[in-house]
């Protein structure tokens, strides 16, 4: 594969990516770090459970590293970087095992997420902004289908098949519903996706690619025909996981060192970089 250098490492060629796109018709974004930038709300929210519960607070660069496979995986790495260096904080297994080291149940961090949920949920849009291209982008690709693939459309969305022909975006986040369609309503795109699923309203979070499955059933897509469009592994690896082709971004909320060794196929920094060829 022919590829081009940035700060980020190997990127492919715009070419490619543009003729890649022009192959599909169904693209599947991911929120956090890809379609918006929401790092300041969660780690607003982050820092006040932990002062909550005597717990040392983190800056944004080691929030953003946190975050990924869902808000309760967030809390269990943002309580556990108070006891275990940021070089194992990614490790889900060996977070569980300090957090069970040092005492922490099950039931504790449970409380400390809905401290952080609470709060989150009423001050989710404060920071929170859309990157550069993501608002006229996804409003383009509804407009271009002439609202045939809305998903208020209660009917359509529940039949298989609704989108079949159309070039649709949906959305696969493992962040709650509630705050998702929050910041969706702020910016105007509640109604500009032909599906989503957030994390407790997919049939299985990410990696697990149920979510991709279930929004091809739903749009009535082939899996040649979709892509997703995503910023850290549990979006590369729920593509290659559901076979789909997937743009990785690199300059998302994942680290280059976690992305670079899933071997992603195509590489972007943004979705400006590429957003005028969907």
């Amino acid at each position: 594969m022919n590829i081009q250098n940035s700060k980020f490492g190997a990127m492919t060629p715009r070419d490619e990516i543009k003729a890649l796109l022009h192959q599909k018709e169904l693209f599947i974004f991911d929120l956090d770090g890809t379609l918006f930038n929401t790092l300041g709300d969660l780690a607003s929210a982050v820092n006040y459970a932990m002062k909550q519960f005597g717990l040392k607070t983190h800056p944004n660069e080691d929030v953003k590293i946190f975050i990924g496979n869902g808000s309760m995986n967030l809390i269990r790495r943002a309580v556990a970087a108070n006891y275990v260096g940021m070089e194992n904080i990614r490790d889900i297994e060996k977070v569980a095992a300090v957090l069970e080291r040092e005492g922490y149940s099950e039931e504790s961090i449970k409380e400390i997420h809905k401290v952080y949920s609470e709060f989150y949920w009423e001050h989710c849009t404060e920071n929170t902004e859309p990157y550069e291209g993501v608002i006229e982008l996804v409003q383009r690709i509804a407009f271009n289908r002439g609202g045939n693939c809305a998903r208020n459309d209660k009917n359509r969305a529940e039949s298989n098949g609704y989108c079949a022909g159309a070039k649709c975006a949906a959305m696969l986040t493992n962040k709650p519903v509630a705050p998702a369609q929050k910041i969706l309503k702020k910016f105007g795109l509640e109604n500009s996706f032909a599906t989503y699923l957030c994390g407790d309203t997919t049939p299985e979070r990410k990696p697990s690619p149920a979510g991709i499955f279930e929004i091809l059933r739903q749009t009535g897509i082939a899996p040649e025909k979709a892509i997703m469009i995503g910023d850290d592994t549990p979006d590369v690896l729920a593509a290659k996981n559901a076979g789909i082709d997937c743009i990785t971004l690199f300059e998302g909320f994942g680290k280059a060192e976690n992305l670079l060794p899933l071997e992603p196929r195509y590489t972007a920094g943004h979705i400006k970089d590429f957003a005028e060829f969907i």
